[in-house]
């Protein structure tokens, strides 16, 4: 009576394990639910592209749910509603992060309680997810004309650059402690071993993913708004050293090193950047700042490898990029710009996410494998002790390590995949602006018209993001020093 007891036990956990573990409602994956969205997005349905219900099994990724929400909330121009939904996000992450202090004795409890999979461990974000959000609350208070609030969010979002980092440090630190103790390590499985490889060739672009040269550009321009140039200046390097294609910044440089007197670094730019000597500054010039948005971040796939444990084979599951399919789906975008009918330029890329996205998954890479050993030891333990009492149970429990075993594929889906700036003085008076969305062969999809009226010292901030060959957007205008 015990044993059948023990296999029916046993079968409910594994179709329990298999509903709630590894899918998003019920049935369907996480980024088929995103698609959904931003099928709703296509089609300019904001609303009820914003309505998830955060219920049962679905509690685990409120916080991405909001993340979610915060970003079409900005993409629609409701900056207001949009603080609010990344300010809980935030407020869900910060209090994780105050409980949540790694250690070799916390970690060995949470090895010995871990769920079926990853899927069912309540969703915090990546670090670049977190950082990149409180970088959204920065443009948010922006575009409400709170230069103030932004300046005080972008200054939270370059502490957590710093704390994003050794916080990861010091969990990986402890994971690799753990696997030291039981001598496992991804070296003895060359596939794993590959496959972390491959995510390195990936992301060889990026130096790591809690530096992103957006939030330091746009630290940049907030810092120069608020009057203190010196401190903008400094962003405007960091965003260089990450990203010196960027045409922005490198008038940028030139501009602010002449203006605040660095005669030998002016030089230097000078003929580092000697396209852009013939720029000119007038602190009264009007101003228009773009920022656009450019197709959405590439989702993850799962990989199953087989592995030798105990002279077994088991499989494992681990999230993975795969072929970039965002290509076909608007990254190259570009931005031109027409002022008054004459062409003003277009949009240059400040950060590539994908990168940062793929960087981020290989830094974890180690932890996600290490986690997923934990539970197959588990799992293997378990397996030896219902053989020794029931072949039926032993068929059980091996089905239960099969179907269990799923790669958590959720990310912060609506992100795009790029972020492009384009930044120029203005006369003041009325403009007519046309927003122009192309292709990189020149081929023009969709056009936004707009028009200002702007005065002295006044900057225009344009909010533009892509999705699929649609173009929405949004403009405001604020005072600069406010």
């Amino acid at each position: 009576m015990k044993k059948t007891y023990l296999i029916f036990l046993l079968f409910a956990i594994i179709i329990s394990s298999y509903l709630t573990g590894c899918t998003y409602l019920g049935i369907i994956p996480y980024p088929q639910v995103v698609q959904k969205k931003k099928e709703l997005l296509y089609r300019g349905n904001f609303d009820k592209a914003t309505q998830s219900k955060v219920t049962g099994a679905l509690s685990g990724n409120k916080t991405l749910l909001l993340m979610e929400k915060g970003m079409i909330q900005n993409i629609q121009g409701d900056y207001s509603a949009s603080l609010k939904s990344f300010d809980q996000a935030l407020s869900i992450i910060t209090d994780y992060e105050k409980r949540a202090v790694i250690s070799a004795r916390t970690l060995a409890s949470q090895l010995l309680s871990l769920p079926a999979n990853d899927n069912a461990i309540p969703y915090r974000g990546y670090s670049y997810e977190r950082i990149l959000l409180n970088t959204y609350q920065t443009l948010n208070y922006l575009f409400l004309g709170n230069v103030e609030e932004a300046r005080v969010e972008v200054r939270r979002a370059e502490i957590r650059q710093k704390e994003e980092l050794k916080r990861h440090n010091k969990e990986v630190s402890e994971y690799q402690k753990w696997a030291d103790k039981r001598k496992i390590s991804l070296s003895k499985y060359p596939k794993i071993k590959e496959t972390e490889e491959e995510l390195k060739t990936m992301s060889a672009s990026t130096l790591n993913s809690f530096q992103n040269s957006f939030t330091y550009y746009l630290s940049g321009i907030i810092y120069e708004l608020y009057g203190e140039e010196n401190d903008a200046y400094i962003d405007y390097k960091k965003t260089y050293h990450l990203n010196p294609q960027f045409s922005c910044v490198q008038k940028d440089l030139l501009r602010l090193s002449k203006k605040l007197g660095f005669q030998e670094e002016h030089s230097v730019w000078l003929e580092s950047f000697h396209n852009h000597s013939n720029i000119s500054y007038n602190e009264m010039d009007a101003e228009i700042i773009v920022f656009f948005g450019a197709g959405f971040i590439s989702q993850k796939e799962q990989i199953k490898l087989p592995i030798f444990i105990n002279k077994s084979v088991v499989t494992i599951a681990l999230p993975f990029y795969t072929h970039d399919r965002n290509l076909k789906k608007g990254s190259n975008f570009l931005i031109e710009c027409f002022d008054n009918g004459i062409a003003s330029g277009g949009s240059s890329k400040v950060v590539n996410l994908d990168p940062l996205a793929k960087k981020s998954l290989q830094e974890r890479f180690s932890i996600i494998f290490f986690r997923q050993m934990a539970r197959i030891l588990g799992k293997a333990t378990l397996s030896k002790q219902l053989s020794n009492s029931s072949q039926l149970a032993f068929l059980a429990s091996s089905l239960y390590s099969i179907l269990s075993e799923n790669a958590d594929l959720r990310n912060w889906l609506l992100l795009p995949n790029n972020i492009q700036v384009f930044r120029k003085k203005i006369t003041n008076g009325s403009h007519e602006f046309i927003w122009q969305l192309k292709t990189p062969s020149g081929k023009i999809l969709d056009i936004i018209k707009d028009s200002v009226t702007i005065q002295k010292g006044e900057v225009c901030l344009v909010n533009l993001r892509s999705i699929e060959d649609r173009l929405f957007g949004d403009i405001k205008i604020i005072p600069r020093n406010i």
